[in-house]
């Protein structure tokens, strides 16, 4: 089985003070020997999240830049050792699926474009199962013929 989770959870598997953290990592390596999809389009999101986080206000949940450097290293190791399975798909396919899935679901469900990108990549690589603490995303994904996958 392949998973294709989105940056809410990546972020949260690698991020010790994210909400969501304890739950990601469960998952994660209770199904550490599945197929977990890194994409391009995940490179740009998680890691521009990831910086982005620097700049919380509220001080609790915010990191330093220090550390912010570290969790994008750490990932990108993690990508390159294997632990994630980098593919890619042609973007101008991603882009018409991506467009196609907006056609038949923006009128009803709410639907950010980044999130299109990542359900349309999702489905260009025939993923199994698609994974976020996001529920308007999971619902997309649902909508878009993925089977959605909220950690608990």
């Amino acid at each position: 089985m392949n998973y294709y989770a989105d940056t809410s959870f990546l972020v949260a598997v690698r991020a010790p003070h994210d909400h969501f953290h304890r739950a990601a990592l469960d998952l994660y390596e209770d199904r550490q020997d599945e197929i977990w999809i890194w994409s391009p389009w995940h490179r740009v999101e998680v890691f521009n999240t990831i910086r982005q986080l620097t700049r919380n206000p509220d001080a609790r949940r915010a990191i330093t830049e220090a550390d912010a450097k570290a969790l994008i290293h750490r990932l990108e190791r993690e990508v390159s050792l294997g632990y994630f399975t980098h593919f890619e798909a042609d973007w101008r396919d991603v882009l018409r699926a991506a467009n196609e899935i907006s056609i038949a679901n923006a009128f009803n469900l709410a639907c950010r474009a980044p999130d299109l990108l990542h359900v349309a990549y999702a489905k260009e690589l025939a993923t199994d199962t698609f994974v976020s603490f996001d529920e308007a995303q999971l619902a997309l994904a649902e909508a878009a013929g993925l089977k959605p996958l909220k950690p608990k």
